[in-house]
Order: structure tokens, then sequence, then C-alpha cells
């Protein structure tokens, strides 16, 4: 096939939920809620579009099985290398006999569950596919130009459900360079607008996990988990809520914005930020939050609100140091840099409201920077279609 793309083209899947009986999919008999996993004709309809779409490099974002069985772990493993059969369909990407396309996968919390229903190990998961070390990096060439995949296990071994963390240790920084740099995770780091809030499957440490995300320069985050889609190009500032700091704010604008209108403000962040409190429990900004959790992952010697009696004198020790002029300018920076949020819906999931995947073509532009265009498929009982441009929440 000729490569008719310019740049590098991701197809991003997540939240497979194969179970372990491939051809039954939501077959009454396999509906108990640890067993009904897949759609079988969404299943199908998704082999049939990625073989005959040109892509590089597929990220599959976890939880590729519904309980974590062996069986089921075997099937995405053929699938994505070899072939295998579903009744008369004989479906599989040939992956291994193919030089110019690459798969990456990573584990979700339904992975490790062994047969069960709470998070355990990935002995399963690693009779198939390899360990994954939060904060490793594997590299890929496409066409002249190289791809650095930033892998992180949010998975936990702590017996609960669905929840994730990433430990702090592993969040390093990437290397520094003209490379593409993408990161991808299970679990969601951002609340996209108009979700429900998943706080039951979420992050432990969401504020230390996005922090690192936001500041670490990636062109672009790939996860899932939540079954819901999203995906756009957001700035730093969007993404960390900036807002004015509140103190700052003149009279006649405290008067005339209700501080009921405030909140809701910081209600809508993307990000999922716990923040502490001052020992008065006043909560600081989401600005001077995501700045402090910036510097502390710089390493700057620096308290947090909980250690203050009141929140302005945390801003104050904030104020203080942000106003170096070299961190100053780097703050602004860092506010202006643009990165792709891709959370991708289940790929095939039997109960899942919507079903489907983005595909992304990242392309440098005149100043040799990467940036990202995509399209979003639905599956529509029949097959994946795009969605209209524009049409990004589920």
């Amino acid at each position: 096939m000729d490569r008719i793309m310019e740049g590098i083209k991701i197809i991003h899947i997540s939240d497979l939920h194969i179970s372990e009986h491939l051809t039954k999919g939501a077959d009454k008999q396999y509906k108990a809620p640890h067993r009904y996993g897949h759609d079988v004709k969404a299943f199908l309809a998704l082999d049939s579009l990625l073989k005959s779409m040109d892509w590089d490099l597929l990220l599959i974002t976890g939880d590729v099985t519904r309980i974590g069985n062996s069986q089921s772990f075997e099937y995405v493993r053929n699938w994505l290398e070899s072939e295998l059969h579903i009744g008369a369909h004989c479906v599989g990407l040939n992956l291994s006999k193919t030089e110019d396309k690459e798969y990456v996968i990573i584990p979700g919390n339904h992975d490790r569950f062994n047969g069960g229903l709470t998070q355990g190990s990935l002995d399963n998961y690693h009779q198939e596919f390899p360990v994954v070390k939060s904060g490793s990096t594997k590299s890929y060439h496409f066409r002249g130009e190289r791809v650095n995949v930033h892998f992180y296990d949010s998975t936990e071994d702590n017996g609960s459900f669905a929840y994730g963390r990433i430990d702090e240790a592993d969040l390093v920084p990437k290397t520094d360079n003209s490379d593409l740099n993408i990161a991808m995770l299970h679990h969601h780091f951002i609340q996209p607008p108009k979700h429900k809030r998943e706080t039951a499957t979420e992050l432990i440490n969401s504020s230390d996990v996005s922090a690192y995300f936001i500041n670490s320069g990636f062109d672009g985050v790939f996860f899932g988990h939540t079954h819901q889609g999203f995906i756009d190009t957001l700035s730093v500032d969007v993404l960390a809520g900036v807002l004015p700091h509140k103190k700052r704010l003149n009279r006649l604008i405290r008067r005339l914005i209700p501080k009921y209108f405030m909140r809701k403000i910081d209600d809508d962040c993307l990000v999922s930020y716990k923040r502490e409190s001052a020992k008065n429990g006043q909560l600081p900004t989401l600005k001077s939050y995501f700045e402090y959790l910036y510097l502390a992952k710089k390493n700057r010697e620096l308290k947090g609100p909980g250690e203050f009696e009141n929140i302005s004198e945390f801003y104050k020790q904030l104020d203080k140091i942000t106003k170096e002029a070299s961190l100053e300018k780097e703050l602004a920076e860092l506010y202006k840099k643009e990165m792709l949020i891709s959370l991708a819906p289940s790929a095939c999931q039997a109960e899942a409201k919507w079903v489907g995947f983005h595909e992304v073509l990242f392309s440098k532009n005149s100043s040799g920077e990467y940036r990202a265009t995509w399209d979003r498929y639905q599956y529509n009982g029949a097959k994946f279609a795009k969605k209209t441009k524009g049409e990004h929440l589920s």
C-alpha cells in the first residue's frame, strides 16, 4: 500500500473488555457482570476497519479483557499479532508480519482481576504481554521520524475494583528533544467537560499525576477507563484551570461576580485536583495550586497550603518564588504549551452507551513542532463511521 499520509498516524483504542468466550459476546448465558464483555459484531467491525486503514502505531490503553483470564489475553495477542477464527470469520491484524505498523499496550484495572472482581496481580497479562515499568520509554521510527512512547501503569494490586495510582518515583521527566513524545496510561487524569465525575474510579494521587503530565511537555497523552470519549488539543492554562487569584480581583469585580459563579468556574476545571486546604479550611485557587505542584515537581522547597493558618500566607510564599525573573518566564511559556488529550471510549464493550476510537495524525509545522489533527469513529450497529467534525464529546 502506498503511504499517502504525511506525519505519524496513531490509532487509539481502549477498553476492549474481551471475554473468555470470544464468540459468545452478549449471550445471556454469559451476562453475569464479571463475564459479560464485548460486542462480537462491534469487534468484527473494528477488526475489518483497522485492517483497511493506513496507520503507523496502534495504542491500546488497558482493559483489554473483562475479568483478566488467560484465554482472553491469548485471544487479544493472537488478534494483534496473527489471526484467529470467530465462527465463519477470520480476524487478526497480523502485526507480527507487518514491518511498517506497530502496537503498544498497557494494562487496565480489569486486566488485574485474574478471573475475579478486584485488582490483584498481572500474572495472566504477563503471559502474553510485556511488563510495563512506569516512566519507561520505547522508541519507534516511521519514515525518518522518531516517536517516544512513555508508559505508565496506573493499575493497583490493592484489591480495589477500579482505583488507580502511579508511584511518584515513576513520574520522571521525559527526554527533551525534537522527537514526538506521547504518554499512555489507563486511568483518566482530567475531568472532561460535561462528563459525570468518576470519583470512585479515578487516580488516588490525581493531583500529583495531573501536574506531572501537564508540565512534562508531552505532545499527547492517551488514556481510557471511563468508557466516555473526549479529544482535543488544549493549552496548559486551560488544563490547569488558570484563573486570576481571587484576592487580586478588584473590589468592583468581586461585587459583580457572585461567589457561587467563581466556585462554578473552579468546578469546571478539566483537572481532577484534590486541593489541600489551609488550616482554617480555605482552598487555594486552581492556578496557585497548580503552580505549587509544578514547583514541587521541580524540587523547589516550599510548604503546602495545609502548613499555613490561612490561604493568604500560602499565596505570599508562592508569589515570592514565582516572581523570580527566570521562573516567571518559564511559567508564562508553560501556560502557552499545547497538548493533545485523547480519552478513548470503549472500542467494543457490550454495555457501553457508545463504542468507538480515535485516529490522530501528528504533523510537523514550519517551525518543526508537532501539531495534531484527529477523527473520531463511532460504531452505529453495523460499522464504525467518522463522527462530525468538532463533535468532541460522547
